[in-house]
């Protein structure tokens, strides 16, 4: 084995010198000045570091484990590594347990008494108990989950403040302690808590331990002997209870007795009379019920009944791999005895379908879903697809199940969707395969049988198909609703055959959603779309970006990377109250979003690299400035007299060289996210000038207010990924910069002007300057339409300028008034440019104003508009459009009856038409806080209206 000094010395001397810094300094945090050094070292250094922490002894900053720790011992510290065998770890517990076995029991009997007021729902004694037991003997994360839990099942605003003392005292910032609250709250997704905690980042010795804790809550099954080794080589470290709690969950890996005391202790853990009573605590009644108990689960690990039902649970309702590994033989027994021979009619009836003992558990299973879910996907597995299902049990099931879209074995569901008979049976496992799957294949057989569907019996209509199945599955109708996004409506090419009907379909998809859920924000999301199509119909574009981000791997990776930091971010500070978040710690979430964009720009599979990899450097940036270019002169006839001329020939090859360099130097050294290994890259996602920061701040602002409005973290993934575009759209800019700086290199005219045209002869001159300007005219015009490819796809989100939004609101104004044809003879400030809600906002304004114009106001006159952006607290955008009154009308008339308008009552205004614009005016500054209503008055013979609006950057 190489020694310590050794390994130091593969380190730079600069290195070597932080290293020994931190780890000498018994007082600073080592582990946060150790991550922060990793995070700016190589791969090949970072390894090193690894080696070196991972080393016998590592000086001061080490701490040893205690068994019965008096401090909470949830956070990282450096520990020396146990690389040792299973017997051997197993061995050491062993030995540890004997000399502290008195303890040992103490604990034990203490959790047993916690857990029986529990029962009895004495949620006080419970917490004195637990400071008790803490006191007396330690802390343990047996201990920790049981605090979490109590604080779980307080009331909804309710706080016991010796409960909250704990938590925070535990330590709320620590991965282990945020992993557990988020495991066991009632709004969170339990797979969406599993995949963060399971892909927290590794960074070696620096987290390893916490990394292993945070499993404890999701996933407390070892998947052999040698991950248990390691598995409780890392526990042992936080108490001795735990280490023998978990040995006796994964006791089917080794031969418990052969360590008698930790047979015996672990005998005396989790006493069979008691469960009956912890599951009543729950709900039978509550359909999620048993989703909460498994969530919760954890906290009984030292339970049997816990132990065999996790086996259902863990291993097939899981979202965090596409497929079910094996599991060790003694569990696929276990599992086997305990679903048995279920068939799907047993788990849609009202009888028991497992085959435990334990009654009020087979109860909890009837009114919920989780397991039956489980089970679901267990016939799928076991069969690997080749099973048949009878149509109306499985209608019957999918209303009962949760989640099958993300935890249905991939392979076995695809076997099945091939072999059903039945139309709508395939349909359901097709869909159940079109969230779940990334086979391209699975989606075009569900697009086959979507369209083949809706054009056999629903006159073509996506909508109709999904109203059809709205009263008799619901389920359905949902799933579709959730698969067909704007991307996946393009690929219906017989539903949507005309760009136009893409955004349609959605719309009136959004508005199907609204009437479902009685949820007017599906309302909104239809008017964007239609705002989008809108504004389309004006630009008068069919949009062909080159750059684009999945918008749905993305949100699956903030769900996997970033959401355990969210969360700790937005409910582990302020007054610490639960389910109240007065202030949220924007220092994280501006980490947050930095890790965020740095994948959005970096991430090899949905990031902006893979697809300027994929699309342009691969093929298009190549063919369409050089070979479109090259081939376009060389193929025409017209210049054929020019490549004759052997001198001619010889020079214009130099110069289709240097050309052909010129780009490819682009293409290999600049089109990329800038890296150590790519220092010249374009992509900058590390790098945040003063423009960035303002954008960074807005994004913490915006996640802050709308976790203080909903209470959840739900849609935040949408936030980051608008923040995240507005970012790549200074990153873009640069690009197009530097290919606009580079146009006189990459053309090098000089050399053809000074050497390839001087090899013609004079009386191929008129050839020549033919050839000269067809070259450069070629070149400018391919650079200007790749000017265009580095740019946010409209799609992506509504982004406008004020323009162009009031050209479209005149647009939608002449559908209904054809000799409305305002020319605004002052359109100042029109190419500011608008992002996110404001956009809206301006929109639906505009529209009041512009159709006021075009139905009171003189037509043959032009409208006079003055857009301007006013610096300041906040910062504003002014809209000023005045319109001309018509002859036939007095000034004083119309001003007394706008007044009259105004002084009207507002609250009903959207409920009718007619004589309303002003009244809709009111109401919305009335609601939003961020517009103003400044002016609508006769100001000479026009009336002036001013409008104000509140912008974040």
């Amino acid at each position: 084995m190489m020694r310590r000094f050794e390994i130091l010395k593969q380190l730079d001397e600069d290195t070597r010198n932080k290293v020994r810094a931190i780890l000498g300094d018994p007082e600073g945090n080592a582990i946060a000045r150790l991550t922060k050094l990793r995070g700016k070292l190589p791969k090949g250094k970072a390894e090193v570091l690894d080696a070196l922490l991972n080393s016998h002894f590592l000086g001061k900053a080490v701490k040893k484990s205690a068994p019965f720790p008096k401090n909470p011992p949830f956070a990282d510290t450096l520990q020396i590594r146990n690389n040792v065998s299973l017997p051997e770890i197993l061995e050491v517990i062993d030995r540890s347990a004997t000399a502290h076995y008195q303890r040992l029991t103490e604990v034990g009997e203490a959790l047993h008494q916690i857990d029986a007021y529990y029962a009895e729902n004495n949620l006080t004694a419970c917490r004195d108990r637990i400071i008790e037991a803490i006191n007396t003997n330690g802390w343990s994360h047996a201990v920790l989950r049981r605090a979490v839990l109590i604080r779980e099942r307080l009331p909804q605003d309710a706080e016991d403040e010796l409960i909250e003392e704990i938590v925070q005292k535990a330590n709320l910032k620590a991965a282990a302690v945020i992993s557990l609250v988020h495991t066991y709250a009632r709004d969170q997704s339990y797979l969406t808590i599993k995949r963060s905690v399971l892909n927290l980042p590794d960074r070696g010795a620096i987290n390893r331990y916490s990394r292993t804790l945070s499993r404890l809550s999701v996933q407390p099954f070892a998947k052999d002997g040698e991950d248990l080794a390691v598995y409780l080589s890392e526990v042992e470290k936080c108490s001795l209870i735990d280490a023998v709690i978990l040995a006796k969950f994964n006791s089917h890996l080794f031969a418990i007795d052969d360590y008698p005391t930790i047979s015996q202790v672990a005998g005396r853990l989790g006493r069979l009379d008691l469960f009956p009573r912890l599951l009543a605590t729950y709900d039978a009644e509550a359909s999620e019920s048993e989703y909460n108990f498994y969530k919760q689960s954890s906290t009984w690990l030292e339970y049997e009944p816990i132990r065999q039902y996790r086996i259902l649970l863990d291993n097939y309702y899981d979202s965090s791999r596409e497929d079910v590994g094996d599991l060790p033989g003694a569990l696929a027994s276990q599992l086997r005895n305990w679903v048995g021979d279920t068939q799907l009619h047993n788990v849609v009836g009202k009888q028991q379908f497992t085959k435990h003992q334990f009654r009020e558990l087979a109860a909890l299973e009837l009114s919920g879903t989780a397991t039956r879910s489980a089970i679901f996907n267990y016939w799928l597995h076991q069969s690997e697809g080749q099973i048949g299902f009878e149509k109306d049990d499985l209608l019957t099931l999918m209303g009962v199940t949760r989640d099958l879209a993300r935890t249905v074995p991939i392979k076995a569901t695809r076997t099945a969707a091939k072999l059903a008979t039945d139309k709508l049976v395939r349909l359901i496992l097709l869909l159940l395969l079109g969230k779940r799957s990334k086979n391209e294949l699975d989606s075009f057989h569900l697009r086959k049988l979507l369209e083949e569907t809706a054009l056999g019996f629903h006159g073509g209509s996506l909508v109709a198909l999904v109203k059809s199945y709205e009263n008799t599955h619901p389920y359905v109708a949902e799933y579709i609703y959730d698969i067909a996004t704007e991307d996946f409506i393009a690929k219906l090419t017989r539903l949507a055959p005309h760009r136009a009907d893409i955004p349609e379909i959605r719309a009136s998809l959004h508005e199907w959603m609204a009437g479902f859920t009685n949820d007017e924000y599906y309302l909104q999301r239809a008017r964007t779309v239609r705002i989008d199509h809108q504004l389309n119909r004006v630009r008068n574009e069919i949009d062909d970006h080159r750059i684009y981000v999945d918008p749905s791997r993305f949100s699956s990776w903030i769900e996997d990377e970033m959401m355990l930091e969210l969360n700790g971010a937005l409910t582990a500070s302020g007054s610490g109250k639960k389910g109240v978040s007065v202030s949220c710690d924007e220092a994280v979430l501006l980490l947050v979003m930095s890790q965020c964009y740095n994948a959005f720009c970096s991430n090899s599979v949905f990031g902006i690299a893979s697809y300027i990899g994929r699309r342009i450097r691969h093929g298009t940036f190549h063919g369409h400035l050089y070979s479109s270019v090259i081939n376009s002169i060389e193929k025409n006839s017209k210049f054929s007299p020019l490549f004759r001329l052997p001198q001619f020939s010889a020079k214009w090859k130099i110069w289709k060289d240097g050309y052909n360099r010129a780009i490819e130097e682009i293409i290999r050294e600049r089109l990329h996210v800038h890296s150590k290994s790519k220092p010249l890259g374009l992509l900058l996602p590390e790098v945040y000038g003063p423009a960035k920061q303002e954008i960074l701040a807005a994004a913490v602002k915006s996640i802050s207010n709308n976790f203080i409005d909903t209470k959840s973290v739900s849609g935040i993934d949408q936030i980051i990924t608008d923040y995240c575009w507005r970012l790549a759209e200074l990153d873009l800019a640069a690009i197009a910069k530097y290919l606009r700086a580079q146009q006189s290199a990459i053309k090098n005219l000089q050399y053809i002007e000074d050497e390839v045209l001087a090899t013609v002869p004079q009386q191929e001159h008129k050839f020549a300057d033919a050839f000269y300007r067809e070259l450069e005219l070629h070149i400018d015009r391919k650079l200007a339409s790749m000017f265009g490819w580095f740019k946010r796809p409209s799609i992506v989100a509504p982004k406008a300028s004020v323009a162009l939004l009031f050209a479209a609101t005149v647009a939608e104004v002449k559908d209904t008034i054809p000799d409305f044809n305002p020319r605004a003879d002052d359109s100042r400030g029109g190419e500011i440019e608008l992002v996110g809600n404001v956009y809206h906002l301006v929109y639906d304004s505009l529209a009041v104003v512009v159709a006021n114009a075009a139905k009171h106001g003189d037509r043959t006159r032009p409208l006079r508009t003055h857009f301007e952006v006013i610096t300041g607290k906040p910062k504003k955008l002014i809209l000023e459009i005045s319109s001309a009154i018509p002859p036939e009308r007095s000034p004083e008339d119309v001003a007394a009856d706008i007044e009259r308008r105004k002084m009207a009552d507002f609250q009903d205004a959207n409920l009718y038409q007619g004589k309303s614009g002003i009244s809709k005016l009111l109401l919305l500054a009335h609601t939003r806080d961020d517009f103003w209503l400044e002016q609508y008055s006769v100001v000479g013979d026009e009336v002036k209206v001013r409008l104000a609006y509140a912008l974040e950057h």
